[in-house]
């Protein structure tokens, strides 16, 4: 009890520095908490799988397009022995499908699935039960059973879904308190129908002992996709994937992006990186400050050696210091988290909940960082003499270069931050403004025809009735006096990744992305012809004629289109049906996605007709509005709704660089409060070093010294140590920036300007801390000093 009040007895007197450590360590632990809360959130994707390292997925790569799929082929099934299977399930992701509540559509994101799922998936029922006792059954989740009926309870209620068929809401599921791979708002029941316009991916649940690399063995042998004899001699393999990696797999083919999650590891390195830059100038920051205050605790330390204390007590009271400062500046931490919950969700996207992870972590740190913080003062007291520290250690070489050597550590986190946040900033402004080679502008991505994706629910008559509503859908958006052109498809340019490789006549072989497309693809994103032509394309058939972009003729090796033919790697296997193709026109490059990942080889087959909900509609300048509003009355005269989802594809391309947008505000906030810790350490630091020299500048002042002699000599050993720091971080700042961008196509270049800016904004924001100090230093009387000496 007497160790905790001399503590807080000592904390109390020491209370310039207590506040100052105080408010250092909560920036920096409230910053680390924030992101460590985050990147938590991404190791724990799915964490309400029943095993995330035994429930696993196909992942199915035909020709190099990566996708989650079923096992195709009975053969396939064979492979597994039915005895180590668990539990086997599958679901139909349907991202872009719709539900009807009255006259209102509501779009949704669905799964058709069983009940088995949700054996291999957890999550919380709010209402009603999740068995899906019927093919009528329904789930939804909390939050778009909100969006139906307000607070109305949903068990019970009659929707009608795409297929125009009632199905009744059985139970409402709650989120998760994990984030997850697959995003959902309704799930129907896998015997509603047998024939969705989507393949169903399949999960496996397998006992424990499975040989998995013989299966992912088998899986690499190639298998025919149809039989040779039908002419598709494509050939697929497949392996097994686990649903703990299904979040960071970059190949999969990403087809439903606003359904499937993914991660990016560089971007959660960053994260790290962040959190431990700030973490580390925080705990040096509170060290170097403590250091400090306990300096004037010297000789009672070494009295207290002379009268027979051992180091376990004098550790117990560092300790106990220590203790209190970090389990106050806890308090603030959390208080500050707490206060900018909302700007912290709209950075990171993500509504963090309080979970047992926060108080364990919050636990850790106060066990923890006490003991870390305590560990160099004890070593530096413990092994000191008794004479050295009853003498005045402020004044002790060796105690003044470990402060500086802490402080030079400070600032070159600091540097570090502020530069690398700079070049990020600029990397962003580089993305942002590069122009991706296709019209933006006066451009609108919407969703007009809404169909059924249940193939079942066709008859002949139904499918006449589409055909009639798509045709009227089309002659309405000729006749609008708003609009230039327009094109259906079924993903627009920002989308689709699929593709195949082409041979050349010379026989080199290249993976080019494919695009069906019509003429008014090119027409809608001013995409310019630069060489050859389009032929009339009313006499051609689905497959219409090849167009190619500079990129493919690159990598083909070719420099003409004239005379320059190819021929599909998989139509070549066919033999006498293999039949090469000419090259109609090349057209210019794009950036189809991120800038980073260059301009993509690709093939297009331009025919006269396309057909697809998703309409990519140019409008005439400043009349996005009127199209809009006219979109309305047509959806309402068609489809008896006005209901439809859009997007404007200026702010669809800014939406690719969201997550370079959140590193560079991530980067700029904590660069910020590193400056910010770091100030706070040189004041105290300066504090105590500047009130120490008083007697020292009182008789350089008495000797006729000037002000103008005494700014440069109080001011000389930080500007120093700014200046090493400085030094130090540029081959460091550098190297980090070289290895994040080694594999961009496009990126800022690395300039002198970055760190000329670095050293400005960090040596202004420190001259202000420091001048107010060497300024009343400077300026003191030394007949008042005389008088204490």
């Amino acid at each position: 009890m007497k160790t905790l009040q001399y503590a807080w007895r000592f904390l109390i007197r020491s209370k310039s520095y207590t506040i100052i450590n105080l408010l250092g360590l909560a920036f920096s632990l409230a910053c680390c908490i924030i992101l460590v809360r985050y990147i938590h959130r991404e190791l724990t994707v799915d964490n309400n799988c029943i095993d995330r390292e035994q429930v696993y997925g196909i992942k199915r790569d035909i020709n190099g397009n990566i996708y989650l799929s079923t096992l195709i082929s009975s053969k396939d099934s064979s492979l597994i022995d039915q005895r180590y299977i668990n539990k086997q399930t599958s679901f139909i992701p349907l991202e872009k499908d719709y539900v009807m509540v009255g006259t209102n559509r509501f779009p949704s994101r669905m799964i058709v699935t069983d009940s088995v799922f949700f054996q291999l998936f957890r999550y919380p029922v709010v209402q009603g039960n999740i068995t899906l006792r019927s093919p009528q059954s329904a789930l939804v989740t909390e939050t778009f059973a909100r969006k139906l009926f307000g607070k109305e309870n949903p068990v019970g209620k009659v929707i009608r879904s795409s297929n125009d068929k009632d199905i009744t809401i059985e139970g409402v599921l709650g989120n998760p308190e994990n984030k997850t791979f697959l995003q959902f708002d309704v799930v129907l029941s896998k015997t509603s129908s047998s024939s969705w316009e989507r393949m169903p991916i399949d999960l496996f649940s397998f006992m424990p002992g499975t040989d998995m690399d013989k299966l992912n063995k088998e899986g690499r042998n190639p298998q025919y996709v149809n039989s040779p004899e039908s002419g598709d001699t494509r050939t697929y393999t497949y392996s097994f994937i686990p649903v703990k990696e299904l979040y960071w797999d970059t190949s999969i083919s990403n087809e439903e992006p606003l359904m499937f999650f993914t991660g990016s590891y560089p971007h959660l390195l960053i994260m790290i990186g962040v959190c431990l830059l700030v973490l580390l100038t925080g705990i040096i920051n509170f060290i170097n400050i403590y250091l400090v205050a306990m300096l004037r605790r010297g000789k009672e330390y070494g009295l207290k050696k002379v009268f027979g204390a051992r180091g376990k007590e004098l550790f117990f009271n560092i300790w106990t210091e220590n203790t209190l400062l970090v389990s106050a500046a806890m308090l603030i931490a959390w208080l500050f988290i707490e206060i900018s919950a909302a700007p912290v969700k709209s950075l990171f996207n993500y509504h963090f909940v309080y979970t047992a992870f926060d108080w364990q972590l919050s636990l850790a740190i106060l066990i923890i960082l006490p003991l870390i913080t305590s560990v160099y003062p004890f070593i530096k007291y413990n092994y000191t003499p008794p004479i050295i520290s009853i003498r005045s250690i402020g004044s002790e070489n060796r105690s003044v270069r470990s402060r500086i050597l802490f402080l030079g550590i400070q600032y070159m986190l600091t540097f570090l931050l502020v530069v690398l946040s700079l070049y990020f900033n600029n990397q962003l402004d580089v993305l942002l403004n590069t122009e991706p080679g296709f019209r933006t502008k006066d451009i609108i991505i919407a969703q007009l025809a809404y169909e059924s994706k249940d193939f079942s629910s066709y008859t002949d008559e139904s499918m006449k009735l589409r055909q009639e509503r798509i045709e009227a859908l089309d002659n309405e958006l000729s006749s609008c006096p708003y609009i230039e052109d327009f094109e259906s498809s079924y993903t627009d340019i920002l989308k689709g990744d699929y593709g195949s490789n082409y041979i050349s006549d010379e026989g080199k072989k290249a993976y080019l992305n494919m695009r069906f497309a019509t003429p008014h693809f090119f027409h809608i994103y001013n995409i310019k012809l630069i060489e050859g032509e389009l032929p009339n394309l009313k006499d051609k058939d689905f497959w219409g004629v090849l167009v190619v972009n500079r990129a493919a003729m690159e990598a083909l090796g070719y420099t003409t289109c004239q005379g320059a033919n190819v021929t599909e790697e998989n139509s070549l296997r066919r033999g006498t049906s293999g039949q090469s193709q000419p090259i109609a026109a090349v057209v210019d490059d794009y950036y189809s996605g991120h800038l980073s990942l260059g301009k993509k080889p690709t093939v297009y087959m331009v025919s006269d007709r396309m057909s697809g909900d998703v309409y990519q509609i140019a409008c005439t300048p400043g009349k996005k509005k009127e199209v809009l509003d006219f979109l309305r009355k047509t959806e309402l005269k068609i489809y008896g709704s006005e209901d439809f989802e859009y997007s404007i594809l200026e702010e669809d391309v800014k939406a690719i660089y969201a997550q370079d947008q959140q590193i560079a505000i991530i980067y700029s906030i904590f660069a910020c409060i590193a400056i910010a810790i770091a100030s706070l350490g040189l004041f105290g630091i300066s504090l105590f070093d500047i009130r120490q020299r008083y007697r020292e500048i009182t008789i350089r002042k008495v000797n006729g010294a000037q002000l103008k002699d005494l700014y440069p000599l109080l001011l000389r050993k930080y500007m120093a140590v700014l200046g090493v720091a400085f030094l130090l971080v540029i081959p460091l700042s550098c190297y980090i920036i070289h290895i994040y961008t080694s594999g961009f196509a496009v990126k800022a270049p690395v300039t002198i300007g970055i760190f000329i800016i670095g050293l400005v904004i960090v040596t202004v924001i420190s001259l202000g801390t420091l001048l107010w100090q060497v300024r009343k230093a400077a300026n003191i009387n030394p007949a008042e000093i005389m008088k204490y000496e």
